[in-house]
């Protein structure tokens, strides 16, 4: 009897050494991958501090963009101000270019009646740019004009944002009627202003594109006649006149 309680002593001494050694080798194992843990914690600290810094030099460098862009669009007003005017219209004369109407003051605009096609350049959203030919809608908006891309379904169009809470403006989306990528608020849908557009960034109706936001010329003269009159003299451009109702 003595000597089977000495057996069992023994016995149990033995596993609560090895259960110690198994304790002990898994505490090792948590103070490695506790260990780990940190080094990677440090790490994604280093690595967001430096994102952080990227956003602000970004912030900073599309700051600079926009006080640059402001100053090029007052040097624009000046120089239309300052600039000879010939045959009664109300632009000044422009240098002119054999394929396009190049026309991006921010108070130019072009009548919707007198274009097919409109281009759009130099937006952040690379695959906003391109050609958008004059179109009529279907559906719930059946009958409205707007501008559709050549090579995909996005839009260029007016909506009276009053409803939805949305200002009235003119829209470049995804697809016609869709949420609004870029957009340049105006008063009507029977001209297009050019210049002055900005991201639409609104947290119930938008998906805002990238900066920069872009800017919209009239492709005229790649059909034009010779001896035929110009193309560039039958749209009507016109300043918006610091008079109301004062129509050029």
């Amino acid at each position: 009897m003595a000597d089977q309680l000495q057996h069992m002593k023994l016995s149990l001494k033995e596993a609560m050494q090895q259960a110690e050694h198994g304790i002990e080798e898994r505490q090792k194992a948590i103070k490695t991958q506790l260990k780990l843990i940190h080094q990677e914690r440090a790490l994604l600290g280093a690595e967001r501090r430096q994102v952080e810094d990227e956003r602000m030099s970004i912030v900073q460098q599309q700051t600079d963009l926009d006080t640059k862009l402001a100053e090029l669009g007052e040097l624009r007003l000046e120089m239309a101000a300052s600039a000879p005017r010939t045959g009664g219209w109300c632009c000044p004369a422009r240098i002119e270019k054999l394929t396009e109407l190049d026309v991006t003051s921010d108070m130019t605009l072009v009548i919707v009646s007198a274009v097919e096609v409109i281009t759009v350049h130099g937006a952040g959203t690379h695959d906003v740019n391109g050609m958008y030919i004059k179109a009529m809608s279907d559906g719930q908006a059946q009958g409205e004009v707007y501008f559709r891309k050549s090579d995909g379904g996005k839009a260029l169009y007016y909506m009276e944002g009053a409803a939805y809470g949305l200002p009235s403006a003119w829209y470049i989306a995804d697809v016609h009627r869709g949420q609004g990528m870029y957009f340049r608020t105006h008063p009507d849908e029977y001209s297009v202003p050019l210049g002055a557009w900005q991201v639409f960034d609104n947290e119930d109706f938008s998906n805002p594109g990238s900066h920069p936001p872009p800017f919209l010329e009239v492709p005229i003269l790649s059909h034009y006649i010779p001896g035929q009159p110009r193309p560039d003299q039958q749209i009507l451009l016109a300043h918006r006149s610091p008079i109301r109702g004062l129509t050029f």
